[in-house]
């Protein structure tokens, strides 16, 4: 039998007894941490088994885990956080494509004058443009995504947002403003 020192220490390789004491021992209370912390008990196993699946992939090429626990608990977490973003991503993205975001749709012949405006925008603005208000990305997530500083992304984004402007004319409400 394998003691806590063992698997807190971490042997060179991991054994099928060090990852069965693992699962009778640190498991049950790894998976009910990481469920409170991604409110899925289902999530949480799988991330667990996932980071445990890991460990073993890692100890067979011969590295270290000085602690199983912390490691998978770690891994487990993150695994978990990862899952839930692409999920929300994934959620959003669907409900884009469905059309169920209404109040961003706009009626079909003033989404043509846009695909065109935006078509004819130069490359890194309609880049920004697409990254900001379609893919709701901040300032730092797009100067991160195309590699460029927050302040190039700040003034290509205005430079598009004129020429749009310029492009599109002013909309109903902005002309009803107007006449009063």
């Amino acid at each position: 039998m394998v003691g806590r020192e063992e698997l807190s220490k971490g042997a060179r390789t991991l054994n099928e007894a060090a990852v069965r004491e693992f699962l009778v021992r640190e498991y049950p209370r790894i998976v009910m941490l990481v469920s409170i912390a991604c409110e899925s008990r289902p999530a949480a196993e799988d991330a667990v088994q996932e980071a445990l699946a890991r460990a073993w992939e890692r100890s067979v090429r011969g590295e270290r885990i000085d602690s199983l626990p912390a490691w998978v608990m770690t891994v487990s977490l993150n695994l978990a956080r990862s899952r839930f973003r692409r999920l929300v991503a994934e959620r959003r993205a669907v409900r884009r494509l469905a059309g169920v975001d209404r109040h961003h749709e706009a009626p079909p012949e003033e989404a043509l004058d846009l695909a065109r405006a935006l078509g004819a925008l130069p490359r890194r603005q309609r880049m920004v443009v697409v990254l900001r208000y379609y893919a709701d990305l901040d300032i730092r997530e797009i100067a991160s995504t195309l590699k460029i500083s927050p302040g190039t992304v700040k003034s290509t984004l205005h430079r598009a947002r004129k020429t749009l402007a310029a492009a599109l004319g002013p909309t109903e409400e902005e002309e009803r403003v107007a006449e009063r």
